[in-house]
């Protein structure tokens, strides 16, 4: 088929979708494929088809363990849970000569070691990786602070559980906390709770350990494209809600 009529049945799609197409999303990647000049045939890496979550499991969680949010609170060995924002990303990127990419909100961001950046209460986004230069390419062949070209190795595994009804969150979490220890959990000024765990440097337990995750209802998203933006622990949400932190465990974050 042609590339227009390639874009029209991607387009028929977007009912199905976990988020609403961009503007011109669908024609840009469509361009770029038909643009393409491949001297050779690419060898893709077949990734499993990932699992749907399971509702009845996550129900069954909170109804028999029953736990909530102030629970994960009390049971946070640090307590003091209001600290700055850049207290915390010390404890999570160590190095301070490595870049982060850091969002006032989605479109206004930047690249640049910890000490330069300002006002991070007041942001919104991170990356949850170092940054490997100051610019990457998009697919669009634009330079940007924020792409996938120059986002290192993912240092967590991030579960944001929109899915899942807001009162099991807290019970997934610590469900998890049983294969894999906990590093932090936060609120995202909505209604959801995010879960960040340490990876574990062996590529094939955390990809099981992202299997059991997405299908206790962790969007898949952040799975498939580890240089998403996620909420910066002790931001503010675009609303004017905090995204507070509510579980701290910095001892068992990895500091290489």
């Amino acid at each position: 088929m042609d590339a227009g009529e390639a874009a029209r049945h991607l387009q028929s799609y977007d009912g199905t979708l976990r988020r609403q197409l961009a503007k011109n999303e669908v024609e840009r990647a469509v361009e770029r494929a038909y643009s393409a000049k491949l001297d050779a045939p690419i060898k893709f890496e077949r990734i499993p088809e990932l699992p749907e979550w399971n509702s009845r499991e996550t129900a069954r969680l909170y109804r028999e363990t029953g736990t909530t949010v102030q629970d994960l609170i009390d049971a946070s060995p640090q307590q003091y849970l209001d600290l700055h924002p850049s207290e915390i990303l010390k404890l999570l990127f160590p190095d301070p000569s490595g870049l982060l990419c850091i969002g006032f909100d989605k479109s206004t961001f930047a690249t640049a070691t910890l000490v330069e950046f300002e006002d991070l209460e007041k942001c919104q986004f991170i990356t949850p990786a170092y940054m490997t230069a100051i610019h990457g390419e998009t697919l669009e062949g634009k330079l940007s602070m924020h792409s996938k070209s120059n986002t290192g190795e993912r240092r967590f595994i991030i579960c944001d559980f929109d899915s899942p009804p807001s009162e099991e969150h807290a019970a997934i979490i610590t469900h998890l906390d049983s294969f894999r220890p906990l590093a932090m959990a936060l609120s995202s000024g909505g209604k959801s709770l995010h879960a960040w765990f340490p990876v574990s440097g062996s590529i094939e337990d955390d990809r099981l350990f992202w299997r059991l995750c997405i299908a206790l209802g962790a969007d898949p998203a952040l799975f498939r494209n580890h240089s998403q933006f996620v909420r910066m622990p002790n931001g503010t949400r675009g609303n004017g809600k905090p995204q507070s932190v509510i579980y701290f465990n910095p001892s068992i974050i990895a500091l290489s």
